[in-house]
């Protein structure tokens, strides 16, 4: 009997994919891809501990994206026990889709990335590195609704948290803890462009070319340890899945279909 954790949504019958979502949001931000695959595909739509309809982390003093794993493979166990997959992931998630395909890189058949956030992969004292651990200090205040604004704006643009609805920054707001755990995670990653190199399945990095610079860099890091992969750039910035989810959500199906 399959007993699924929370937030682990299934749909569809074929090949896997494995949809991972940004910090702040949740599997709905996929839904339209969804739609696009769930014909030819079996469709598992993750919400990451904190976030939908997933748990709350359980011990935040000990979190780490193992955990987040742990709880995916778990997911994967009972839906399809050694069978191969493709995976999706964006910013956050795209960090946690470089984890899983890092750690299993034989089982994975493509993998989608927007913009993966894998802070930890930044050298040491590098520009990029320090406006990282600033960014991730910056947010880590006891005023959450600030902190959101921060969030928020910087992987947006300057004033777009305040033109949201009231309740969307509540909740927002509410969110912030798990964002910053998030950070926790990001950057306690160990794995380096050796192991990165390990995934030789076919990789569509993209990427928003408004995007904050900080982003793009850590693409641009990422590919030059990848040996099958696919560079694309949209009109778009750092949230492009959502916010022009109708033009980079059927290109990463396209993708996913093609290989």
């Amino acid at each position: 009997m399959i007993n699924l954790p929370l937030g682990i949504h299934v749909l569809g019958r074929g090949p896997a994919v494995i949809l991972l979502h940004s910090s702040l949001s949740s599997s709905k931000q996929w839904l339209p891809l969804v739609e696009c695959l769930k014909t030819r595909f079996k469709v598992i739509n993750i919400d990451i501990l904190g976030y939908g309809a997933a748990e709350a982390v359980a011990e935040p003093q000990r979190y780490n994206f193992s955990i987040e794993i742990e709880r995916i493979q778990e997911a994967l166990q009972q839906l399809i026990p050694n069978e191969s997959y493709h995976i999706v992931g964006h910013s956050c998630g795209g960090a946690l889709a470089l984890k899983l395909a890092v750690e299993n890189p034989s089982q994975v058949l493509s993998l989608s990335l927007y913009e993966p956030v894998a802070f930890h992969l930044l050298p040491q004292g590098s520009e990029a590195r320090i406006a990282a651990n600033k960014f991730a200090q910056e947010v880590n205040i006891d005023d959450l609704y600030l902190a959101a604004e921060k969030f928020t704006d910087f992987w947006n643009a300057k004033g777009f948290f305040r033109k949201l609805p009231e309740r969307m920054q509540q909740l927002m707001a509410k969110d912030m803890e798990k964002v910053n755990l998030d950070f926790i995670g990001l950057t306690a990653e160990t794995y380096g462009s050796d192991d990165i190199n390990k995934i030789k399945s076919p990789v569509m990095m993209m990427t928003g070319n408004q995007s904050p610079q900080l982003s793009k860099t850590l693409a641009t890091l990422i590919v030059t340890s990848l040996d099958n992969v696919k560079e694309v750039s949209f009109e778009a910035g750092h949230m492009g899945p959502i916010s022009h989810a109708s033009t980079i959500q059927p290109k990463i199906a396209e993708f996913i279909r093609d290989c």
